[in-house]
């Protein structure tokens, strides 16, 4: 069951990002192209985050994440769990940056019922792939704060086309 959940995340946030990056495609083909910059990524990359075993978890979280970058701005999207890992409750989006060296920035926040949660990420991609750290934390209606940190890796997506990022 939970393969087939995972497989489904997988292929909607597929569809979701393929209309992004065909916006971001046609966008970019109709700017005046400017010189070159020194950084050209991928418009799209997968890969997993992991992160700590959370209180209560059956184990880490190890699930696929999604990123797709337009310009210099990135969106990224993986799905949320409940405690057990057996079912998809929602997904945590998020946005942010990446400039010319391909140095990201990006944030998120959710909201699963009562448990509000944040997302901060850093590091770098390049055309061949990246990594990023950063923490999550969450808080319930009567729970004391969370946090804990993670790790992604990245590869660029499958028929992924080259994106240049602005200054």
């Amino acid at each position: 069951m939970k393969k087939c959940v995972i497989v489904a995340f997988v292929a909607i946030t597929a569809m979701s990002l393929s209309s992004v990056v065909a916006t971001a495609q046609d966008q970019s083909q109709s700017r005046v192209h400017a010189p070159a910059l020194p950084s050209r990524l991928a418009d799209a990359y997968r890969g997993m985050i992991v992160c700590e075993k959370a209180p209560g978890a059956a184990d880490i979280l190890r699930v696929p994440l999604d990123l797709a970058v337009r310009g210099n701005e990135i969106q990224f999207a993986r799905p949320l769990f409940n405690p057990r890992g057996t079912w998809v409750l929602g997904n945590e989006l998020g946005s942010g940056s990446v400039d010319a060296g391909g140095k990201v920035q990006m944030a998120s926040t959710w909201e699963v019922g009562s448990i509000f949660g944040r997302g901060n990420y850093s590091g770098t991609l390049t055309a061949r792939g990246g990594t990023l750290s950063g923490t999550q934390s969450w808080h319930g209606s009567e729970d004391e704060a969370r946090t804990r940190s993670c790790h992604i890796a990245l590869v660029p997506a499958a028929n992924s086309q080259r994106s240049e990022t602005k200054q």
